[in-house]
Order: C-alpha cells, then structure tokens, then sequence
C-alpha cells in the first residue's frame, strides 16, 4: 500500500510540475507542510481512507498549479520589464543616431557658407569694373556675387534685382554667413554678401572696388539665400 501511494503522489508531483513550469526549488514551504511520515501510510490494516489520500493528493496539485501561476505571473513580468528596456535602450540608440546626423548636416551647411565667403574674401581690394563679372579684373556688385557662387555650382541671375527674385527670401532678423543683402530706393539696384560679424563684402562703386563694409552702411531692403 504504502509503494502505490507513493508512485501515486510522486506522479502527480511531477506531472503538476511539468505542466505548471515549476521547479523543485518553489516547493519548499508549502511541501515541508504537507510531507507525510512514511509510517502514517500502513497496509490498510489502521483503516486509512482512500478519500484522505485522494484530498492530500487534490492538495498537492493545487499547491502546484497555485505555484506554477505564480511564476508564470512573475516571468511575465519579468520579460515584459525587459522589453521596455530594450525599448528604451532602442530609443535612446536612434535619437543619438539622428542628432549625430543633424550636426553633421549642419556642420556640412555652415562649412559650404564659409568655403564660400572665404573665397570671395580673397578679391578684396579689386576694381569695380560696370557691367564687369571678372573676379580678377573687375566687376559690379551683382557680376561680382554672380562669379563668387558660380565657382560654388550656383547659376545666379545677371542683375540685382533678379538676384532677389530669385532667392529664397528671409527676415533680416535670420541674416547669417553666406547670405545676400539687398539695397535699393524704389527698386533694388545693388547686392552684397554677408560675411559674418555685420560685415558685407561687395563691389561697392568704381571709387572704392571690393570692399568690406557694415551689412547696414545702407539700409537693406531685402535678405536672400541660394544656400541650404
């Protein structure tokens, strides 16, 4: 009797176990409770109940099931924890990603402003040449600038005013390195390159050729862009 009993409860015990996903480990409150003496179990001759063992053995399975929820309860939420870090981690990933990109394209934007005013910097001090777009030899304000971005791979329109046109128009509050300023009364006859600092470099008149002056040594009119 006692060899049935046991084969019974150490099937139950197992079967509970594997279907509940517990470990022996997570039995060890509740079956030091319910551990029998092996000589409570007799050969029948103390009249032991079947429906005693039966209620030990519903128990017993209960325990487990009771135990097997639980853990499944917590691996739930243990994996569910570390996705969201993972998630996080993901984000964080990208948005580093992204912002190194942003400074890379600005850093690109702002050293294409500056290789530009550099090099028209370098004509300083060359005449004004009328109708003239020599870099060199001469040119006026708008053949000067026209030159200056065509080195660059900008096809810029002859005259001032068409200059403006066709620029992307801006706020003078937003005037920065590598933009065009515009000057004119009752129309726009003249253009100059901002060059940073309230500076313009231009070919002002014959008189004075290309020089660097205040962006507002004139009151502007009008600020536009070709570059990004």
């Amino acid at each position: 009797m006692l060899k049935k009993i046991t084969v019974v409860l150490l099937g139950v015990c197992v079967t509970s176990m594997t279907l509940t996903g517990v470990s022996a480990a997570d039995f060890s409150d509740g079956m030091t409770e319910a551990a029998v003496e092996e000589d409570t179990f007799t050969d029948g001759s103390e009249g032991i109940k079947t429906e005693s063992i039966t209620a030990m053995v519903n128990d017993m399975a209960a325990h487990a099931q009771e135990k097997g929820q639980e853990y499944q309860k917590l691996k739930v939420q243990k994996n569910i924890a570390a996705e969201r870090r993972a998630s996080a981690e993901r984000a964080k990933k990208i948005a580093a990603m992204v912002e190194e990109s942003n400074r890379k394209v600005e850093q690109k934007r702002v050293a294409e402003r500056k290789a530009l005013v550099n090099f028209a910097l370098q004509f300083e001090g060359n005449p004004y040449v009328y109708g003239g777009t020599s870099l060199t030899n001469g040119a006026d304000c708008s053949g000067f600038v026209m030159s200056v971005f065509k080195e660059f791979g900008y096809d810029l329109p002859r005259v001032a005013a068409a200059q403006y046109e066709a620029s992307q128009k801006k706020d003078i509050s937003q005037l920065e390195t590598g933009d065009l300023v515009f000057y004119g009364t009752g129309g726009i006859n003249h253009v100059a390159l901002y060059i940073g600092d309230g500076k313009v470099v231009h070919a002002l008149n014959s008189n004075k050729g290309i020089v660097i002056t205040d962006y507002n040594y004139d009151t502007p009119v009008g600020v536009g862009t070709y570059v990004k």
